[in-house]
């Protein structure tokens, strides 16, 4: 087979019983593996407000004073997950977070079902 100069040359083919699938399926589950890791090491708005007792208008407190930055916010407070008073302070709406956070799990757990289910069946052939 003649090659020209525009078409590029054709990319090796992988040997049979070669390790590239195994690598590839390794770094499919480790990268999404680290960044729950990293994002269950750093805690959120959520955890940050019930650990600081700010449950209610009365117990509200200022976002820098826990250290809470605005882009985490700014989707909870859209939501109403996070409730900010006129004055500046904030403070978590349990019933709404408890909610949310089954409505996640419930997400979440569909999807890896299903996940399951499209594997099992590609598996089977």
């Amino acid at each position: 087979m003649r090659y020209c100069l525009a078409m590029p040359p054709p990319l090796p083919t992988p040997t049979p019983g070669g390790l590239g699938g195994v690598f590839a399926s390794i770094g499919a589950v480790a990268g999404p593996l680290a960044m729950v890791i990293m994002a269950m090491r750093n805690p959120g708005p959520v955890t940050t407000l019930r650990k600081a007792g700010a449950i209610s208008p009365d117990t509200a407190r200022r976002a820098e004073t826990l250290g809470v930055k605005e882009p985490p916010l700014a989707p909870l407070v859209r939501a109403g997950v996070v409730v900010r008073e006129p004055d500046g302070r904030i403070w978590l709406d349990e019933r709404r977070a408890n909610a949310r956070q089954r409505k996640l799990v419930a997400i979440f757990g569909a999807a890896g079902a299903l996940i399951g289910v499209l594997a099992w069946w590609a598996i089977r052939g």
